[in-house]
């Protein structure tokens, strides 16, 4: 994407009633804090004490621990989930049961869910909604291919990771899944709708999604949408008709606040006529202090500020720079994606 959505990191949870304290220890694992509260159990942050990384540590409420039909479906579908090969599912590190209680032990991603980023930030630009419900489906159709239903796909069962530029989606939370080839095999069909719903929320920040119309939506990816809320298009056709539709729709510009672009004009201008030695200003070497220049005058962030400024410091002499090429390489650390295509 060329500038992944908002993510909200998740909050310090309030103390709970009967929930176990920071430093407890619960076999290999210790406590960090309280994370949240589902109907299948409570889940922390904690540390794996023997291979030293933290983990997401799901606990089973006990009257359903203690059902030996819960407890066998619970151990098979841990296997399953544990096998599942996606990068955009969270994965399973480990499962069984610790002093009568069965637990879980997953990939712990630290950027918050979908539907916070949603609700705190509105609907993301088409083409980042694209490229992230993409992501949701390919681990949607691995889960589909090693028999699993989800049956609880929504925002909030989509965590998100910032790396770099961008943003990772993984499905989680399979804590209600089923096998794709019992009863329920409807259920296959009831996730490719679930997540054209997830696709809707994306676009008009409405979580729940209601099916409602999406106001200046592409005709590329409204296709693309009403063909998901049927949920007769398999994951990976959906996966790969988001990404056709992403590519057509173009990535989304970054916004910039009113006379930032000028700013930058004028900040890369002025770096260009002040030159060193004989104007006073950066010299073409000088990347820190061009950096520090791009950032207070142009109101780049450090990173833009620091990309650009590492882009003008490699030429000869700054003087020689045109004010297009420095706009030019501006844009490849603001947008690298778009640039690249």
């Amino acid at each position: 994407m060329s500038e992944p959505p908002h993510t909200v990191p998740p909050a310090p949870a309030p103390p709970r009633a009967g929930a176990l304290a920071p430093g407890e220890e619960l076999g290999p694992y210790r406590i960090v804090r309280w994370l949240g509260r589902g109907g299948m159990g409570t889940v922390y942050e904690a540390v794996d004490t023997v291979l030293g990384r933290r983990v997401a540590l799901k606990l089973i409420v006990a009257d359903r621990a203690c059902d030996p039909g819960f407890r066998a479906g619970f151990l098979r579908e841990a296997r399953a989930q544990a096998a599942l090969d996606s990068p955009h599912v969270v994965q399973v590190f480990a499962y069984g049961e610790v002093g009568g209680r069965l637990y879980l032990a997953s990939q712990l991603i630290p950027d918050g869910d979908l539907g916070a980023a949603l609700r705190a930030h509105g609907p993301l630009p088409p083409a980042e909604a694209a490229e992230l419900v993409a992501q949701v489906a390919d681990g949607l159709a691995e889960a589909h291919r090693a028999g699993l239903v989800h049956r609880d796909v929504k925002p909030a069962n989509v965590l998100l990771r910032r790396r770099g530029p961008r943003t990772v989606a993984y499905l989680a939370d399979f804590g209600i899944a089923g096998r794709a080839d019992d009863e329920h095999a409807h259920g296959v069909e009831e996730d490719l709708r679930a997540l054209g719903r997830v696709l809707g929320s994306c676009l008009t920040g409405r979580t729940p999604y209601d099916g409602g119309p999406v106001p200046r939506l592409p005709r590329a990816l409204d296709r693309v949408l009403r063909a998901a809320l049927t949920g007769r298009l398999p994951a990976t056709a959906l996966r790969d008709e988001l990404r056709v539709a992403a590519a057509a729709v173009g990535p989304a510009r970054r916004r910039l606040r009113p006379g930032v672009a000028a700013a930058l004009v004028l900040a890369i201008a002025g770096a260009i006529a002040l030159t060193a030695p004989d104007g006073g200003g950066p010299a073409p070497g000088d990347g820190a202090s061009l950096a520090t220049s791009l950032e207070r005058d142009a109101a780049l962030d450090p990173a833009a500020a620091a990309c650009t400024a590492r882009a003008l410091a490699g030429a000869d002499r700054l003087a020689d720079v045109t004010v297009d090429a420095a706009l030019a390489a501006a844009a490849a650390c603001l947008w690298p994606e778009r640039t690249r295509r």
